[in-house]
């Protein structure tokens, strides 16, 4: 698989970008549109998510310039985000709430993108690292290649929580 990105963070923040394209492009969309573009940005996220989760964190938790602290303020911003999208992808989710659940998605995702690419932020602190992010790509590229085609059988599973347990909330 070509890489058209210069390192594991290119690929990401690229990533930021695509997702916060589609986010403006549902302000003007019909609803047909709007479950359309929804469903899409929905399991990019889920990808992006799961390309962070399993390469970036982990290995920044392994080295000095890794912050505890905002590895784990991202992990729970993906957990609202995971709950976010696990109700817009629910065949129960109403028609009427579905572009507000979404509304409310983009606005999570670019305040997190936002403190992701920030100076001091997880994309920053990787860059200081000795890790091999070209590397980290290449893993990443093939991961999201499975999850993509996972995806054309069918849905991506239901995204598990780092933090928050749904299920056992209290109202």
């Amino acid at each position: 698989m070509p890489l058209f990105h210069d390192d594991a963070i290119s690929k990401l923040k690229d990533d930021h970008d695509k997702v916060e394209a589609i986010f403006k492009q549902l302000k003007d969309a019909t609803p047909a549109q709007t479950r359309k573009l929804g469903v899409q940005v929905a399991n990019l996220i889920k990808i992006h998510m799961a390309l962070e989760e399993e390469y970036l964190y982990p290995a920044l938790r392994k080295v000095p310039e890794g912050e505890d602290d905002k590895l784990t303020e991202g992990l729970v911003e993906h957990d609202t985000g995971k709950l976010l999208i696990n109700d817009v992808l629910s065949p129960k989710t109403d028609k009427d709430s579905f572009a507000a659940k979404l509304q409310v998605l983009g606005e999570q995702m670019t305040h997190h993108h936002k403190e992701e690419e920030e100076r001091g932020g997880v994309f920053a602190q990787a860059r200081k690292s000795d890790l091999d992010l070209v590397a980290m790509l290449k893993k990443m590229a093939a991961r999201e290649k499975d999850l993509k085609a996972e995806l054309k059988d069918g849905d991506l599973p239901i995204s598990e929580m780092n933090f928050a347990e749904p299920a056992k909330s209290e109202a």
